[in-house]
């Protein structure tokens, strides 16, 4: 599963646009009201909404499986990584055969570097924003996890990833491309202190040749 396309709300375009571009240093585009972030093979958009929105979510960026370390260094020079309440700030999934570290943009959403082993993607040479390859996970809370997930996997044609259905956490596709379905409420790991909300957001994927857009809330599944 692929995702495409990926458009959510911020409150300040410009400082959204600082930090894509100065931090991760991402090509961007600014105009009146939205953003639009080129990562790798997943088209960002940000949309302007009110000053007083004040949510976040939750998206992952895939980098080279052997990079891990490196984009470690790299984005902790730029910027804070969260960390769980042991005070670790890197995170290994044996399940999953991935690392992981997250940060939060100037808006407050919470990303994740996270390095899959299982894809064959390994690159030589120093880490940098070329190497970020694609945004790989979008959290999407509901107040009902497994019935949400089996509607996805019917409707996009995909399964649930590495574990059973669980009535607050189910990842939903593949190493290339993940649906994160928490119960509402739950606090986006690692010790964000960002619960995850039932926000406005569209989401344009591929999945065996089909092609399919998310948007809501409430959610709607579009095959396109």
């Amino acid at each position: 599963m692929n995702i495409t396309y990926l458009e959510l709300p911020t409150r300040d375009l410009v400082a959204q646009r600082d930090f894509y571009s100065n931090v991760l240093e991402l090509s961007v585009r600014l105009s009146a009201d939205k953003l639009e972030v080129s990562v790798g093979k997943t088209d960002l958009v940000f949309t302007q909404t009110e000053p007083d929105f004040d949510y976040a979510y939750h998206f992952a960026f895939n980098i080279p499986e052997n990079q891990f370390h490196a984009a470690k260094t790299w984005i902790s020079n730029r910027i804070p990584l969260l960390h769980d309440e042991a005070g670790e700030n890197e995170f290994a999934s044996e399940s999953w055969n991935s690392n992981s570290v997250y940060f939060k943009d100037v808006a407050g959403n919470v990303l994740e570097f996270i390095a899959r082993h299982n894809l064959k993607n390994a690159v030589e040479g120093d880490f940098d924003s070329s190497q970020i390859l694609n945004i790989s996970e979008i959290g999407l809370p509901s107040e009902d996890v497994i019935t949400f997930a089996k509607h996805l996997c019917s409707e996009l044609n995909i399964s649930v990833f590495k574990q059973e259905p669980g009535e607050t956490f189910t990842p939903v596709g593949d190493d290339n491309g993940l649906l994160i379905l928490p119960i509402k409420n739950r606090i986006w790991f690692p010790n964000s202190g960002v619960p995850a909300k039932l926000l406005l957001v569209r989401v344009h994927g591929e999945t065996n040749g089909g092609r399919w857009e998310i948007r809501g809330v409430p959610y709607e599944t579009i095959h396109r």
